[in-house]
């Protein structure tokens, strides 16, 4: 699915960027903030000190281990970036993985795939889906809008939202699964 994606790359992009209404790119910039990984471990960040605060030790783990989840597939994130060097929709280029290989640090312009921002929204957005269900649907919304504007604003193809996509459920569903065993764990733990 991802190759064929990269082949219908800037087709696709074409097309949602048609849709450049000034008070929707407005919206869409704001949207793009909540993507920065800063901005997503401080939200699960502030979840743990909440718990921390109140003696609530699941909370805690939970918002703890969540910033966790979100750094760990924000580092991975920068790890295939490196790898793949694609250049940005707006780059010389453009499109074309393995650019300036190998590309460490990789510049701002060969830094596409994967979208870091789509990454940390979906690794936050799964994390707080699973331990909060009732909220699953805003969580997942508010993720797809943050790669929808990646796409809009020129910044990333849709496939490199997509691997985002991908690569931060993961880390969110892979860090859940295991979570049970640590939170079983720390609850076992005689108390200090």
């Amino acid at each position: 699915m991802l190759p064929g994606l990269v082949v219908g790359d800037h087709s696709l992009m074409t097309a949602v960027r048609m849709w450049r209404w000034p008070p929707l790119v407005d919206l869409m910039q704001f949207l793009t903030w909540l993507g920065y990984g800063g901005v997503d471990i401080g939200v699960l960040l502030v979840l743990g000190l909440c718990g921390w605060w109140c003696d609530d030790r699941a909370l805690g783990v939970r918002g703890f281990a969540g910033a966790a989840t979100v750094a760990g597939a924000g580092l991975l994130d920068q790890v295939v970036k490196n790898v793949t060097c694609r250049a940005r929709p707006m780059a010389p280029g453009a499109g074309s993985f393995f650019t300036n290989f190998p590309c460490f640090p990789a510049p701002y312009a060969t830094a596409s795939f994967p979208s870091g921002h789509a990454t940390t929204a979906f690794a936050t957005a799964v994390f707080l889906a699973l331990w909060y269900p009732r909220g699953a649907g805003v969580f997942v919304g508010l993720a797809v809008l943050v790669a929808l504007s990646r796409v809009m604003l020129g910044a990333h193809f849709p496939s490199d939202v997509l691997a985002g996509a991908l690569l931060g459920s993961g880390m969110g569903l892979l860090v859940h699964a295991y979570l049970p065993v640590m939170q079983r764990r720390e609850m076992a733990a005689p108390s200090r």
